[in-house]
């Protein structure tokens, strides 16, 4: 693979460093833009506000923004859940290449563009990725808990990950927000290598960091669990999480524009990460390579994770 394309490629299994390399002008504590990659990171903040009670599952869009209904010939809309939203089933009408984003990111209104888009009732309860689905959730969990994206993250998840302080050297965690301040949650977020392997970590160990439950363990299953058929043989969409077989293995996997992606095969206890320059072929590389080293994993059947002298994910 074209290494000066790959700016970090970091495998971890067992909780340690198995193979850690960067490209030019990354280190260990250098942060990346993740794009998409960030619409998992939403997805557990919405778990954890859930279980603190914050929000519900199936709490409809038009409970927070009535402006999501805008008259009688809407009524269907107010069937639309926050579990549409997460698994991308809403029927909201937003072509992903259209340049939806740009134009929203020049808005002073965003969320105003989000409501008006148009929903096909037909496509409620098929998937169709866009990114407004994302928006509408981090506005969702803007007006729940009255605290941006960013700072319930730093709260309950990257505070707990030890993602962001002293010694993690890498500085307070970036996200890009709109004009109002509200974090874009399609995208935006800015993150090592590293920390993106903490976060990959903490899945496979079923929402648990050193001992204490940081994102439910019920949240976990049903974000990486199989809920919707995409429009690949074989690939199902969760919770932000893409999932599919790789050698017989359950494998879930977050990807952003590119070539960014957290990959956890849970059975090999396998982390992989990886951030690729974006446009370039080194991604499509990638998308090939990391269910190599799935296989390769599996068939040696060997917990790389026994060298004691090796760095920890956690450390």
């Amino acid at each position: 693979m074209d290494s000066k394309k790959i700016y970090c490629s970091l495998i971890v299994q067992d909780g340690v460093i198995v193979r850690e390399c960067y490209g030019e002008g990354f280190a260990k504590n250098t942060k990346g833009t993740i794009f998409s990659v960030t619409k998992s990171f939403l997805s557990a903040l919405i778990g954890i506000a859930i279980e603190k009670g914050y929000l519900d599952l199936q709490d409809a869009v038009s409970d927070y923004f009535p402006a999501f209904v805008s008259g009688p010939q809407e009524w269907f809309k107010e069937d639309i859940t926050i579990e549409h939203l997460l698994t991308m089933t809403s029927g909201i009408f937003c072509p992903t290449n259209a340049g939806f984003n740009g134009r929203m990111s020049q808005s002073d209104d965003e969320l105003n563009m989000l409501l008006r888009l148009p929903v096909n009732r037909k496509n409620i309860g098929k998937f169709s990725y866009n990114d407004a689905n994302y928006h509408l959730l981090s506005n969702i969990l803007y007006q729940a808990t009255q605290k941006t994206p960013l700072e319930f993250a730093n709260e309950v998840l990257f505070a707990k990950l030890g993602i962001g302080n002293e010694a993690d050297g890498m500085g307070c965690p970036e996200w890009e927000a709109d004009a109002k301040g509200v974090n874009y949650g399609g995208f935006g977020l800015k993150l090592s290598g590293r920390n993106l392997a903490k976060f990959g970590y903490l899945y496979v160990k079923q929402g648990i960091w050193n001992g204490q439950s940081v994102v439910p363990k019920e949240w976990v299953a049903l974000s990486t669990g199989r809920k919707v058929p995409t429009t690949e043989k074989g690939l199902y969409y969760g919770y932000g999480w893409w999932s599919c077989d790789v050698c017989g293995l359950n494998t879930y996997y977050a990807i952003g524009a590119g070539g960014q992606y957290i990959i956890c095969t849970p059975q090999l206890d396998l982390i992989q990460v990886y951030l690729c320059e974006k446009n370039s072929m080194a991604s499509k590389e990638v998308a090939q390579a990391w269910k190599e080293t799935v296989k390769e994993f599996k068939e040696q059947k060997v917990n790389h994770g026994i060298d004691k002298g090796k760095e920890r994910i956690f450390a």
